[in-house]
């Protein structure tokens, strides 16, 4: 994909994926992404293999990755845009 990903495009694409996520859990879609969610809490209804799997999505949408230089610590949506955002 593209480098040049949008902070509004990173926020729907989060957005949608935890929507995806929780409807195939059964829970209620309509999920409303805010930049402070906590995407670690379980708040918003994802685990970690699903915050991992997020981490790709993104990697894959952005064609960056701002882990490989090892982990870089992020608990909210802004924090996690800001860092594919770069």
């Amino acid at each position: 994909m593209t480098t040049d990903t949008t902070q509004t495009e990173l926020f729907d694409a989060i957005e949608r994926f935890i929507n995806e996520v929780r409807e195939g859990k059964g829970m209620p879609a309509g999920f409303t992404l805010t930049p402070g969610t906590s995407l670690v809490d379980g708040s918003a209804g994802i685990d970690s293999l699903d915050l991992a799997a997020l981490v790709v999505e993104l990697q894959n949408h952005t064609g960056k990755d701002p882990f490989a230089d090892g982990f870089v610590n992020f608990e909210d949506a802004a924090t996690l845009i800001a860092l594919y955002s770069r």
